[in-house]
């Protein structure tokens, strides 16, 4: 059994930036990783024509926010995304240039002091909005936060509307080679500390006291354990609640995560790529196209190849986990039939390949990215909070400051969870001598 002072069991975003924080202060840290590569949630693979694709995390939401310190410091190139946006209508793709005021129209609703409600039930309430405005809205939340609107909390979104606007959300930037470069300087940063990064581990259990932890794991050699004073837990929210299922059992339990587990949700999201030999659609890096298709309404451009991208949140999304991932793309290809006015059967011969991953059934993840329903916007909070100075736990599923879902709460939980473990390794330092 390896013994190491933290135990980091996940090397997404989170379990990065904290390995990063602790082994700058010297604190040995090992990292235990289910899959084969780092980077969780963040999965950059190459098209044909090497441009990035992006399968899981593609945006940088806003110019301000904590994801931009690493990007200044890994030195690395990014591009912003047109905040242009276009709505379906009968005659062809209309540009909307009052997206924003519209979503706002409907935001600046909710008030501050009100008792929380689901998004769904609040809109059939409010009074004086447009149609388009309050549809708009509903595809906004099921759409983005991938939280269906009978569920998201009205609090919870009030909060997340807030950070959007600190961080300047309007705008949406991209790393240039993909969001792949920053977990690799991140992973050459703790390769230079002498880190050790496990791969292939993936911890099943946890037996924990005060001050002792022993994760027990499956490798391709069979099971092993590894000790540790303290372990720091960022795997995704999709995985905790699993438990004993396929997730990891803690022995004692986590009687004071209960309800944050079971409180919270994983949103459910369906992205599809679709590379093509060439270009069919008018304006060659549109923005964002909001429309009414059944199973695939939002779609975007890329800049640097001929690629669109498909997205449905929500209970969309749901339905169409379930579907082959060839049917995905043929319905891709139906709704960009539908959208621009021109044959499927061109756009299915000028497809050139598709890329996709399915979140929700990918048991390292069981889902796309967390979102808080009506009643539980205490419940981020709960779950971040340390047990018995000796778990710790980090992920954007812990953000308590309305970036959750996002990269930049990733990485701000894992740093913040580095300063509890630091803090707590002081006081027990002071307390022996």
């Amino acid at each position: 059994m390896e013994d190491s002072s933290v135990l980091i069991i996940g090397c997404g975003a989170a379990g990065l930036a904290a390995a990063r924080s602790l082994s700058a202060r010297d604190i040995p840290v090992t990292i235990l990783e289910a899959r084969d590569r780092p980077g969780g949630r963040i999965h950059t693979v190459a098209s044909l024509t090497h441009v990035p694709i992006e399968l899981g995390a593609e945006f940088i939401h806003g110019k301000r926010n904590r994801t931009w310190e690493f990007i200044r410091r890994a030195k690395l190139s990014t591009h912003e995304t047109p905040d242009r946006h276009w709505l379906q209508a009968d005659s062809g793709l209309i540009e909307d240039q009052e997206f924003w005021e519209e979503l706002e129209q409907v935001m600046g609703k909710i008030e501050s002091g009100e008792a929380d409600t689901d998004f769904e039930s609040f809109l059939a309430k409010a009074k004086g909005l447009k149609e388009r405005a309050k549809w708009l809205a509903h595809e906004y939340v099921e759409g983005f936060h991938a939280a269906p609107a009978k569920r998201m909390s009205i609090k919870a979104l009030a909060k997340a509307e807030a950070a959007s606007e600190r961080a300047d959300g309007t705008h949406q930037f991209r790393l240039s080679t993909g969001y792949s470069g920053l977990v690799q300087w991140l992973a050459s940063q703790l390769e230079q500390a002498h880190v050790p990064i496990h791969y292939h581990i993936r911890v099943e259990e946890l037996l924990w006291e005060a001050g002792k932890v022993e994760a027990r794991a499956q490798t391709p050699e069979g099971s092993k354990r590894f000790g540790s004073s303290h372990a720091l837990i960022t795997v995704p929210l999709g995985v905790l609640k699993e438990q004993a299922k396929a997730g990891i059992t803690f022995e004692p339990a986590l009687v004071e995560k209960k309800q944050a587990i079971a409180g919270l949700e994983m949103g459910d999201v369906i992205k599809i790529v679709l590379e093509f030999h060439s270009r069919f659609w008018p304006v060659e890096n549109f923005g964002f196209i909001h429309s009414k298709e059944p199973w695939l309404p939002t779609w975007w451009a890329d800049e640097r190849g001929t690629i669109l991208t498909g997205w449905a949140g929500g209970p969309r999304a749901t339905k169409l986990a379930s579907e082959h991932p060839d049917a995905i793309t043929a319905e891709g290809c139906r709704a960009l039939s539908h959208i621009f006015k021109v044959e499927q059967r061109q756009i299915e011969e000028l497809l050139a390949a598709s890329h996709f991953h399915n979140w929700n059934e990918d048991p390292l993840s069981r889902g796309a990215y967390s979102f808080t329903p009506v009643g539980m916007t205490e419940m981020t909070e709960q779950l971040a909070r340390p047990v018995a100075d000796t778990l710790f736990f980090a992920g954007e599923a812990t953000d308590a400051d309305g970036e959750q879902g996002t990269v930049q709460a990733a990485l701000a939980s894992g740093e913040r969870a580095a300063n509890e473990i630091i803090a707590t390794l002081r006081k027990a330092h002071a307390e022996k001598f």
